[in-house]
């Protein structure tokens, strides 16, 4: 590599660190959080992962303190590993306000990266692979997401979704099918957030039907092994995720959509980006943005004059627009399977990857690549971030909305686990276990003999005086996996009313209740570790090879 080159990977990098920058200011400035939305939930998964981390457990699958120490089993379905970088933040001795934004501005720095190697890979141009990058990881629904919503697992997704796509158009479009790019986006997709994994999904299946005839033998065999690899890749989680939900319904079984995004509609949309202004949660108002909306404007009033590339790529950001508003008859879909989205306005996320590809090949077509183009584009994104951010700043201020700060972050809502409470057994009464948290013996609340102390990540025991045979309901959430000793010896288990149970002879019993997770829990997690490690490996040993 000459120093010419040097000079120009150099410049590209400080570019992309900027963008990731601008799309957290000004908030880094305070040192606080507004509480909006997700933000509750995931300050407590945030800090009950970085917990478990400090443990040397990186699959915890039950957070004990979760929920008032009734344990929460987030882990086993809203997985927690890309959570590692804000817990090594908090190992190394960073308060919660300074480690949340600085993993923000990770997550930003991988987004802008994973799409400025997305479309240098298809197009080998680094301008326009900057822009891409600026236009994806600046858009208004990422923003929204990030620091409206603190939609902490979607904001992930769209760090990933750029391979995932990547991959896809490798088998397609290319000589060189890289499945194992697809698996490997695909896998990143899952631990980051499982609904925006079930729609790319989807929309895969869509992309097939619609594209049959392309598929070959030679796509159909790198599609088989790009699923074998995401099932080997994600079994540490996919694997307890199905023997949870094969023995125990849980809330999230019959999730339905929500009426803001069933009435969601077109023009909502349209207005809502405009304003360059998305309101705090409470008055959400879901959009693309002003820079995105115009993009697709354009691109339909010149679609006569668009290259046929381009006409195909304005049909589908099209397509994903109303998809994500009322126009589709989501109604239809509400109890079905669907349903997994909650609010369809979320498919913004994939309306906005391709009206950013939209606006650069935009740019490409109309030939405004030059330098100075190229540093307008840059500057006016930036522009309208600023100014997007700073006006949802100004709104919650004025608001007065709640302040999650370094002193505060652990004194209240100490009970949240989500709006919808997903990851309960179905008909676990938690309010009336919140309300009133202790052991239920034959049904009836026992305070009185309750003597316990809780670690906050090991353990319960409880030590208590009851005559005759009870049944004991312990102030545990149930899930398959948990270890109940009594006097030091392990008795049997199961779900009652949600709750860890077990049946006691008279006498004076020491019970001691610990998560200690399923063989399968264990023996998956072991086997995508070595599998990731021997991925890692072999493509060490091709790298080294091509640079030889």
């Amino acid at each position: 590599m000459n120093i010419k080159q040097s000079k120009t990977n150099l410049v590209i990098l400080l570019i992309l660190l900027w963008i990731s920058m601008i799309s957290i200011f000004p908030y880094f400035f305070n040192n606080y959080i507004f509480s909006q939305d997700d933000l509750l939930f995931h300050r407590t998964r945030l800090e009950s992962y970085y917990e478990a981390v400090k443990h040397l457990d990186f699959f915890p699958r039950v957070f004990p303190n979760m929920g008032l120490n009734f344990g929460y089993g987030a882990d086993l379905f809203y997985p927690s590993l890309l959570l590692l970088p804000f817990a090594i933040f908090r190992i190394v001795g960073l308060s919660f306000v300074p480690s949340y934004y600085l993993y923000q501005l990770l997550i930003s720095l991988i987004t802008a990266v994973s799409s400025y190697y997305f479309l240098y890979s298809i197009k080998n141009n680094k301008k326009q692979a900057l822009l891409f990058s600026c236009f994806y990881t600046l858009s208004t629904y990422r923003l929204i997401d990030q620091s409206v919503r603190a939609a902490l697992g979607e904001t992930l997704a769209f760090a990933f979704l750029p391979l995932f796509v990547l991959g896809v158009y490798s088998i397609f479009y290319s000589d060189k099918h890289r499945w194992q790019l697809l698996a490997v986006g695909m896998s990143f997709l899952i631990a980051s957030h499982l609904i925006t994994a079930f729609y790319s999904f989807m929309l895969l299946l869509l992309f097939l039907l619609i594209n049959w005839k392309k598929c070959k033998e030679l796509q159909i065999r790198s599609l088989i092994k790009a699923g074998l690899l995401t099932v080997g890749l994600s079994a540490w989680f996919l694997l307890p995720y199905l023997e949870q939900t094969y023995q125990l319904t849980f809330n999230f079984a019959r999730t339905t959509l929500w009426t803001s995004g069933l009435n969601f509609s077109l023009g909502n949309l349209f207005v809502n980006s405009l304003a360059n202004l998305s309101a705090p949660f409470t008055e959400l108002k879901p959009n693309i943005g002003v820079f995105l909306l115009f993009a697709v404007i354009i691109a339909g009033f010149n679609y006569p004059k668009l290259t046929p590339k381009n006409k195909r790529l304005t049909l589908i950001t099209i397509f994903l627009i109303v998809l994500a508003t009322n126009l589709f008859p989501w109604a239809l879909f509400k109890i079905s399977i669907l349903a997994k989205i909650q609010f369809p306005w979320r498919v913004l996320l994939f309306a906005s990857f391709f009206a950013s590809l939209l606006a650069v090949n935009l740019i490409e077509q109309f030939r405004f690549l030059s330098s100075k183009d190229v540093f307008v584009f840059l500057s006016l994104t930036s522009l309208l971030t600023i100014g997007f951010n700073v006006n949802n700043l100004m709104q919650s201020t004025s608001q007065n909305n709640i302040t999650v700060t370094n002193k505060n972050y652990s004194d209240f809502y100490e009970s949240e686990i989500g709006h919808g409470k997903e990851y309960l057994v179905k008909d676990t009464d938690f309010k009336k276990y919140f309300a009133s948290p202790s052991l239920i013996i034959d049904g009836v609340p026992y305070n009185d003999a309750l003597n316990q102390t809780v670690n906050q990540y090991e353990f319960s025991k409880y030590a208590l005086r009851i005559d005759g045979t009870k049944e004991v309901q312990l102030p545990k959430f149930y899930y398959k996996g948990y270890e109940v000793k009594e006097n030091q010896k392990v008795i049997s288990n199961y779900n009652k009313a949600g709750l860890v149970t077990v049946r006691l002879d008279q006498g004076v019993h020491d019970i001691t209740i610990s998560y200690k997770k399923t063989t399968i829990q264990k023996v998956s997690s072991i086997f995508s570790v070595l599998l990731s490690w021997i991925m890692i490996f072999l493509y060490l040993i091709k790298w080294k090879a091509k640079d030889n």
